[in-house]
This record gives structure tokens, C-alpha cells and sequence, in this order.
């Protein structure tokens, strides 16, 4: 539920300030934000990041689309693993959803965060989702992975217990209830 709520957040997000950049500033247009920091500059995007692919914008939007496929399997299969898991790929998720709207509706995607201070890739809300989603995932991979398997593999052997011995006392039960019987 909560990795839907964020999915969803993001996409709206992403979709709503995209609108107020495409209905306030003309495409190519700077609007200075933080003086010297940052400024918004409406622009199209026709691949990925740095426009890159964008001669296959439709083997691109394929790769995202398998990846977002595989993103919303790994949160419906391990969605009791760990809540920074859930985030992170809820957070790529959404930005994934968020840029691929407009990858079909418009043929581009619309960019407008452009830094001033250094020469850098013009991005939006999604693509800043898309990041920190990437970057929570680094850190549960790194930090948190092995110590939630240990945690799963502890719990399954004690089930596995908790079966046997439950097991053995229905067949004890049985065993008893038949030389009553017989």
C-alpha cells in the first residue's frame, strides 16, 4: 500500500509541475529559480538521460517498460521484505511511470531543472525520483540485503520447526486414537 501511495505521489508530482512548465514557459525559455544555482528551462527530451538513445526512442521506451514490469513483480512478491525496498523501487517506479506518460502522449519527455552552476543534464521531478529511488536501492542492497535474508532464512527454518513438530504430533495423536481402536 505504501509503495503505491509513493508510485503514485511520484506520477502525479512529476505530471503536475511538467503542466506548470509547459503552461508558464515557452519551450527553450529560462526562468532563473536559485540565482546562479539552478533555473528552469523548458526543454524536450527525446532519449534517456542526456537525451542519449534518442535515434531508438522505441527500443527505449520497451527496455523501460520490461524494467517497470519487473519493479511492480519484485513489489507484489517481496513486498514484507523491507520498507527501504519498497520505497526505493516505488520511488523508480513512479518516476519510470511519470516519464513514460509522456514519452507517449507527447513523443519526449519534458525537462526543465537545469543547474547553473555546473554543466549538467536538464531533468525533472521524475528523473529526481528515479535517482534517489536508485540510490535508497544501493543503500538496502549494500546495508540491509544479507542481514533481511539471514532474518528470512531464521524464520523459514523455525516454521519448518514448527511444522515438524506439529506434524509428529498429529501422527502421535493418530497413533494413539487407532490402538484405542483396536
Amino acid at each position: 500500500m505504501l509503495a503505491a501511495i509513493i508510485a503514485i505521489f511520484a506520477v502525479i508530482a512529476d505530471q503536475v509541475t511538467k503542466y506548470i512548465v509547459v503552461q508558464n514557459i515557452e519551450y527553450r525559455d529560462s526562468v532563473p529559480f536559485i540565482k546562479g544555482f539552478m533555473s528552469f528551462y523548458h526543454t524536450r527530451n527525446t532519449g534517456a538521460a542526456f537525451s542519449m538513445f534518442s535515434d531508438n526512442r522505441w527500443v527505449f521506451m520497451v527496455f523501460s517498460a520490461i524494467s517497470m514490469a519487473i519493479i511492480i513483480y519484485l513489489l507484489v512478491k517481496e513486498y514484507k521484505r523491507h520498507i527501504l525496498l519498497n520505497v526505493s523501487l516505488a520511488m523508480v517506479l513512479g518516476g519510470g511511470v511519470g516519464n513514460m506518460i509522456d514519452r507517449i502522449r507527447l513523443g519526449y519527455v519534458v525537462d526543465f531543472f537545469r543547474t547553473d552552476f555546473v554543466d549538467f543534464a536538464i531533468f525533472n521531478v521524475a528523473d529526481c525520483f528515479i535517482t534517489v529511488g536508485a540510490v535508497l536501492l544501493g543503500v538496502y542492497v549494500v546495508f540491509f540485503d544479507a542481514k533481511v535474508e539471514k532474518r528470512l532464512k531464521a524464520e523459514k527454518e523455525t516454521n519448518e520447526k514448527l511444522i515438524n513438530a506439529e506434524t509428529e504430533s498429529n501422527n502421535e495423536q493418530s497413533v494413539e486414537v487407532d490402538s484405542e481402536n483396536g
